[in-house]
């Protein structure tokens, strides 16, 4: 894999751009020429032109498939070494699927100054606000808030982005922080890595884009301490992107989603705020009926805070609790959680309607085994 030197494109926003070319094993004509990082055009100065966000970005897809990097822009000395941690993390987590590759650069970036501010993700969810309402409880309030559209929120949701980015923007500005609504194309390239492994890179991306402006970066944690599973956004894995202008943090790891709830739902500005649902474009709005908005409400039903939200656009219902699928190790985790809880909060109806939506699925298990063996 060959990323040439990144350019910056000015119009009404400022695009970060790279031309990305193949040098080994054939990739899926879907995946673009080039990959881009878009920002508004008042954040110009603050931008770090050099082949930090290129490399992070597109690590995962070139171990997967097993290409050497070369990199004709400079990257951060600190950095290229950090990603040989970060590659032998992955490959001991995956080793029949990522593959140690070798990573070239064109001489090492200049090291922008350690003055910059702190900046933090936010999207609108459980982890993002949790994270900004507890560093303003430490009197930690990030200076810059980064969100990107085309990473969970793909690019063609254009009500749902605008009224979100809109109403985000206004909190921002309550709160005395800059709203730095951004955009990529990141996904057509990494989507054959899977998502929940390559969101942390695409992240980490983003913000090195505006390494040295800003020098400390959270990322918000989406599990707890000694519950994690192998996942792109790990305690064990952020701080080994960081370069010498800019510093990772995994932030928010020791609370569960329930106790992270309990936090946000003191906070009034976030009661026609809170977005978990990301698939359709539907404002501000989150569908009621997804495996994500319905364990959110149940969270909440859990701490009585359930009539304070309106940005749900069904009820909650323990009939739908009780079918939710939980297809996914990470939903089945959750929803322990919850169990646990909700029964320390006297909220039996809802542990019994997550224990019947658990046992369904370990039956659905034992069912697909049988019928695998006797087929």
């Amino acid at each position: 894999m060959i990323i040439h030197a990144p350019q910056l494109v000015r119009g009404p926003r400022v695009r970060m751009t790279a031309q990305i070319e193949w040098e080994g094993r054939r990739v899926s004509r879907s995946i673009p020429k080039a990959l881009w990082f878009e920002f508004p055009a008042e954040f110009e100065s603050e931008l770090h032109l050099s082949g930090a966000p290129f490399v992070v970005a597109l690590l995962l897809l070139a171990m997967q498939q097993g290409e050497a990097m070369e990199v004709r822009a400079p990257v951060s000395k600190k950095l290229l070494q950090g990603l040989q941690h970060y590659q032998r993390i992955f490959n001991e987590w995956y080793p029949e699927r990522f593959h140690l590759v070798e990573i070239r650069a064109l001489g090492e970036a200049p090291v922008p100054s350690l003055r910059g501010v702190e900046a933090a993700a936010f999207s609108g969810g459980v982890d993002s606000f949790f994270t900004f309402l507890d560093l303003r409880n430490q009197g930690k309030l990030p200076a810059r808030a980064l969100f990107m559209a085309g990473f969970d929120m793909p690019l063609n949701l254009g009500r749902s982005i605008r009224e979100l980015t809109q109403s985000y923007q206004e909190l921002m500005k309550q709160w005395g922080v800059g709203w730095v609504d951004g955009a990529t194309n990141v996904r057509a390239f990494v989507d054959t890595v899977d998502w929940t492994n390559a969101h942390g890179t695409a992240l980490a991306a983003s913000a090195l884009c505006f390494q040295g402006a800003w020098s400390r970066f959270y990322i918000p944690s989406s599990y707890t301490l000694g519950r994690y599973p192998k996942w792109g956004t790990h305690p064990e894995l952020d701080p080994w992107l960081s370069s010498e202008a800019l510093e990772f943090v995994h932030q928010g790891a020791g609370l569960n989603r329930v106790r992270k709830l309990e936090v946000i739902s003191r906070a009034p500005e976030s009661f026609a705020r809170l977005r978990v649902c990301w698939i359709q474009d539907i404002g501000l709005k989150n569908c009621g009926r997804c495996e994500k908005c319905v364990r959110t409400q149940a969270a909440l039903e859990v701490l009585g805070a359930a009539s304070r939200y309106s940005t749900f656009a069904e009820a909650f219902s323990l009939g739908k609790l009780r079918k939710l699928a939980l297809r996914t190790a990470s939903a089945r985790l959750f929803a322990r959680e919850m169990i646990r809880e909700a029964l320390g909060r006297g909220k039996g109806a809802i542990a019994l309607s997550l224990v019947i939506a658990l046992g369904k699925r370990r039956i659905f298990r034992i069912q697909h085994r049988l019928f695998s063996f006797f087929r």
